[in-house]
């Protein structure tokens, strides 16, 4: 899979220093990707944007009101929908959160290897698995 292949899941926009990073294996596919980028802003009530990360090359940005635009049912709110939420946690995929002690640096991940954990991308070593 190359980069082209997940344009349809980013809006276009440059990123932040600041914005969280959702890093998928360099195997992922975009339908993979497309539930992942859902699992993330569940999980992240706060972020309205991520950058999207594949095999550890960023290649865009994506933001909860673009996969809304593309018709995401997961992402809608409360009184769009005809459905209801079944109780219990999803069995898709659960997001990791990453984050530098010393400079805060986040970083999400769909998947973990414990032989390759995440570094800080500013150079203070391993990223800590937040709780």
């Amino acid at each position: 899979m190359t980069a082209a292949d997940f344009a349809i899941l980013l809006d276009g926009s440059t990123a932040d220093d600041d914005l969280p990073v959702l890093e998928l294996s360099g195997d992922c596919s975009a339908t993979n990707a497309a539930a992942a980028l859902e699992s993330f802003f569940v999980d992240d009530t706060t972020a309205d944007r991520v950058v999207v990360s594949l095999g550890g090359q960023a290649i865009g940005v994506s933001s909860r009101d673009h996969l809304r635009r593309l018709g995401s049912a997961v992402l809608r709110s409360i009184g769009e929908a005809d459905g209801a939420t079944l109780p219990g946690e999803s069995l898709q995929y659960r997001i990791l959160r990453f984050r530098c002690p010393i400079c805060g640096a986040a970083l999400r991940r769909i998947h973990i290897d414990r032989r390759a954990m995440p570094l800080c991308p500013n150079g203070h070593g391993p990223l800590e698995l937040e709780p």
